[in-house]
């Protein structure tokens, strides 16, 4: 199995892999670490959509410039 391709086609076609971990605490603590460091302007560039929640159900339906959606609560 060519594991690269595997990838790149969940990666391209935004699937998901349910269950699949490949993390572990250590790693969450690294991420965070790295987001809290970030440039906050190229941070805040990455969501490309803010919906409110009475309208969480639209942040479902992608639209093309698509980056992150984040439901307003």
């Amino acid at each position: 199995m060519d594991a690269g391709a595997v990838n790149r086609q969940i990666v391209l076609q935004n699937d998901a892999v349910v269950g699949s971990v490949n993390a572990n605490l250590r790693h969450y603590h690294q991420a965070a670490d790295a987001l809290a460091g970030a440039d906050l302007p190229w941070l805040e560039r990455m969501i490309t959509r803010r919906v409110p929640l009475e309208r969480a159900t639209e942040a479902f339906t992608p639209q093309p410039d698509d980056v992150k959606v984040v439901i307003e609560l």
